[in-house]
């Protein structure tokens, strides 16, 4: 399941040369998901310090379908899309700050 991806570059002289490089989509889909297994576990451990039993619950169902995902060759673009709803409804629940001058306006 190898591909190539041509890239056009211009060396010292100002002359186009273009290189050819092998993917090899396999690779890069199993290290995509291994991206996002790590990005489950960090927010799982957010989830369980706000107590939100029924998002840990969702994001402990969705862990297991992405590491379902590593054994299959389906698709995995969705699981992406999954997972920032999933992110976004967790971080919105949450009581945290991304700007801290966002705090004085609060009070």
């Amino acid at each position: 399941m190898s591909d190539q991806d041509i890239i056009e570059a211009v060396n010292d002289c100002g002359e186009k040369r273009y290189i050819e490089i092998e993917r090899n989509k396999k690779r890069e889909r199993e290290t995509d998901l291994n991206i996002l297994l790590t990005k489950c576990k960090r927010l799982l451990s957010f989830v369980e310090t706000t107590k939100n039993e029924s998002i840990f619950k969702k994001l402990v169902a969705f862990t297991e379908k992405v590491r379902q995902a590593l054994y299959l060759g389906d698709d995995i673009r969705d699981l992406f899309h999954e997972f920032e709803q999933i992110e976004n409804t967790t971080k919105k629940s949450s009581k945290s700050f991304k700007n801290l001058s966002d705090i004085m306006m609060m009070g």
